[in-house]
């Protein structure tokens, strides 16, 4: 079973993404609304990939990108806000824009492994 860390600090956003997830088989790691937390599980769990929001809980995910980028695990940005508002060191990263169909999200978390 895959493991997906989901960083997202809108309640409804988060469960839905994770009844998504969960539906595909896919063990959820969070989801995880502040950057404390998700700095913290970037760093200490071993997980198959991440949905990143850019925003969270007021601050911006771009440590918590590069600690997964550092550990060479794959990421998507879930965001409202346009690549230029990524972090700089990732603006190619892929981007699933809000408000997203499940179909594109659960593309993107195939192309971590998942079946």
């Amino acid at each position: 079973m895959q493991r997906i860390l989901v960083i997202e600090d809108e309640f409804f956003v988060a469960a839905h993404i994770e009844h998504v997830l969960e539906g595909e088989g896919v063990e959820v790691i969070g989801p995880v609304g502040s950057l404390q937390e998700a700095m913290q599980l970037a760093r200490n769990e071993d997980v198959d990939g991440a949905l990143l929001d850019v925003n969270i809980d007021g601050g911006r995910i771009d440590d918590v990108a590069a600690i997964l980028a550092q550990k060479q695990v794959p990421f998507v940005f879930v965001t409202a806000y346009g690549r230029d508002n990524l972090p700089p060191a990732h603006r190619s990263a892929t981007v699933v824009e809000k408000p997203f169909k499940d179909a594109d999200l659960i593309r993107e978390v195939r192309r971590f492994g998942v079946n």
